[in-house]
């Protein structure tokens, strides 16, 4: 059918619960990003044990969030930083040029 994504059904495991997950990445990806978030559960519920399913979900989701959110910050400082830089490459090129062509 035109104008439609494959999708895949994946069974993932996460913090002991199976979820049918319906995606268009592949099977590998889809675990990997389930894995992860399994990890991060894991890691919520060894600092605050014996706390309800709902709270480790959402402290999971808001530390994954938080993670996101940092990155997408460090990801336009590297990319200012980069600019900034071929700016000034540039202006170091045209100033040799202009000097090579007064020269002549």
């Amino acid at each position: 059918m035109p104008g439609s994504m494959n999708k895949n059904t994946i069974k993932v495991n996460i913090f002991g619960a199976e979820y049918p997950i319906v995606g268009q990445e592949n099977a590998d990806y889809i675990q990997h990003v389930a894995k992860y978030v399994d990890k991060k559960m894991k890691e919520i519920n060894s600092a605050k044990p014996n706390r309800p399913l709902h709270q480790i979900a959402m402290l999971t989701a808001l530390n994954i969030a938080d993670e996101l959110f940092q990155s997408k910050k460090n990801q336009k400082i590297i990319l200012s930083n980069v600019e900034n830089k071929i700016l000034n490459m540039t202006k170091k090129l045209e100033h040799g040029i202009n000097n090579t062509l007064m020269e002549e």
